[in-house]
């Protein structure tokens, strides 16, 4: 998935995490977001060297987010719902064998040359088989595939979790415990 899906996806995930802590979160709104947008964004950091490599596996995630949480308890549970959400979305693997992307980079990049190329770093640099689910138990990578429909189907999962969060926490405001 794209970078804004799992900040949108993480928020979201987060905003729900705290959706019974309404005092809490009211009280540390700014720092939670911030933690969320980072955690949801911190596994792709493996892309300077292997994408999708150990810190894209949920039990090294989730260590990482304890481990944090010890030390400054209010960052665990943004830290787990964007690290945990982030694992969410990447175990979705889009099918490009009919060449989507392709033709989405020729939409927007008329020279040949600088197309192909485009196209070889984003579908070389950037695929991966999935994500290792129980590393470092194994380094199996797991996935779900998805063609061009079904992953139109999860972008609008996505952005229907977003928006049913948002109705949630309006029509929640103000009934505090």
């Amino acid at each position: 998935m794209d970078w804004i899906s799992h900040i949108i996806f993480g928020l979201a995930i987060t905003r729900l995490v705290y959706i019974n802590h309404p005092q809490e979160w009211e009280k540390h709104r700014n720092i939670i977001i911030t933690i969320a947008i980072a955690a949801s964004l911190f596994p792709d950091l493996d892309i300077l060297t292997t994408h999708r490599s150990e810190i894209h596996a949920p039990l090294v995630l989730t260590a990482l987010a304890g481990v944090i949480g010890l030390v400054y308890p209010i960052s665990f549970r943004p830290l787990l719902a964007g690290l945990l959400s982030h694992n969410l979305l990447d175990i979705f693997l889009f099918d490009n064998s009919k060449g989507t992307i392709r033709q989405i980079i020729d939409i927007a990049i008329t020279n040949d040359t600088a197309a192909s190329e485009f196209n070889e770093t984003v579908v070389s640099g950037l695929a991966a088989e999935g994500i290792m689910l129980l590393y470092p138990i194994n380094r199996k990578m797991y996935y779900i595939l998805l063609t061009e429909h079904t992953y139109a189907v999860m972008v609008m999962l996505v952005l229907c979790t977003a928006a049913v969060t948002l109705y949630l926490t309006r029509s929640n405001k103000g009934n505090y415990r």
